[in-house]
């Protein structure tokens, strides 16, 4: 319920700053995104490709990212939790949508299946969904070596069993994780656990089930693991606009995140910006205010390291990012005025300020960057 509750308020936030002028705002790129779902469709003739909108897709908007996905004629959208499917169906979304996250058993008693197909992972929820006597599609995920979600190897046999048994549930997916795929020198857990999926795939077929989705990669995975055998990828990453191989390159991602200048002051040589005066002028200069800190964004490691543009020039961040401010040097923008708009995140990966060299400066990855974007500021789809 808690949960629930967040969720309302951050969509009341956002639906009220549609009404206002506001200083913070990520603008989504539907051209690029569709560009990266057909790169990987060219790459895997023999698969289809899900969207993966788990997270606040990945911080870019769940809502509006499921706006564009809604006619790429996907299978499914995949999303984490329930709440996430009940906002989709809201907006009218049309595309099946695919839960991949845990649901607590007591709840699916109030849930409605209609163009929802459920993950499951582990035998308790096969009885609750199966106890409903309800018609209810889902994929069965299988622990191949991760250890983190799935019903294990030697029980994959008994959950067959059991789904059997519960003559309404439509098992038309079987699916699993790979843990090593962007292992960049080695794939050898990857073949492993690809091989360990096979043989789960032989016992499913042993018991009678004509298994309509088979899917093991995500965006990593699309890189290495190719055959007739799998015909289904859960893209995230790599819709967005990175990937952990070359092919980055290839891909353009799509979101940028813009911010204002509220301020400018002028700093005298010896003076101090911020908490714990870790910055000190020393020349005489302008500094810039951006109403954006950690919680809109800007993660508080580029203090004193990071850049924000200003229009074609980068102007470095100075003194601690605070809660909901940053200040930037604007010496070399001379021509810099209160209103400037300025880019937090940029999509040209050629920029200090990408969320690729963010990620790298930070010493985290580019999913950290984006999903730490507050979902209460607004999305533009341009």
């Amino acid at each position: 319920m808690i949960e629930k509750l967040i969720y309302k308020i951050q969509q009341a936030r956002r639906r009220a700053s549609k009404k206002l002028r506001v200083l913070n705002v990520v603008e989504l790129n539907g051209l690029a995104l569709r560009n990266n779902f057909e790169y990987f469709k060219k790459l895997h003739p023999e698969s289809r490709i899900c969207p993966v909108l788990k997270s606040n897709a990945y911080g870019h908007g769940i809502n509006e990212i499921a706006q564009i996905c809604d006619g790429l004629n996907a299978p499914y959208l995949v999303v984490d939790s329930y709440y996430e499917a009940l906002e989709l169906k809201k907006i009218g979304i049309k595309t099946p949508l695919l839960i991949i996250g845990y649901t607590h058993p007591d709840n699916y008693k109030n849930m409605k299946f209609s163009g929802i197909a459920i993950t499951v992972l582990d035998k308790e929820t096969i009885e609750a969904l199966g106890n409903l006597r309800k018609k209810i599609t889902i994929h069965l995920k299988v622990d191949t070596g991760m250890h983190r979600q799935g019903i294990p190897v030697n029980e994959l046999e008994e959950a067959l069993v059991l789904i059997k048994k519960y003559k309404k549930l439509n098992l038309e997916g079987i699916c699993t994780h790979l843990a090593d795929a962007d292992n960049l020198k080695s794939d050898v857990f990857t073949k492993k656990q690809v091989g360990v999926f096979k043989k789960a795939l032989l016992v499913a077929k042993k018991y009678g089930f004509e298994i309509k989705w088979r899917h093991v990669s995500a965006t990593a995975g699309a890189g290495k693991i190719f055959g007739s055998e799998f015909n289904m990828i859960r893209m995230g990453l790599g819709l967005y606009g990175d990937s952990p191989f070359k092919d980055y390159k290839k891909l353009k991602p799509v979101l940028t995140f813009k911010s204002t200048i509220i301020d400018i002051k002028n700093l005298k040589k010896g003076e101090c910006v911020s908490y714990g005066c870790t910055f000190k002028a020393t020349k005489d200069m302008k500094i810039g205010i951006v109403p954006a800190g950690y919680y809109e964004g800007i993660d508080r490691e580029l203090s004193n390291k990071g850049v924000i543009y200003h229009g074609k020039t980068a102007c470095k961040i100075v003194g601690r990012v605070c809660m909901n401010l940053t200040m930037i040097d604007l010496s070399k923008a001379k021509n810099a005025k209160k209103w400037d708009s300025v880019e937090v995140i940029g999509a040209d990966s050629a920029r200090e300020n990408s969320a690729r060299e963010i990620a790298e400066m930070c010493g985290t990855i580019t999913y950290v960057i984006w999903t730490h974007i507050a979902p209460t500021i607004r999305r533009k789809i341009v």
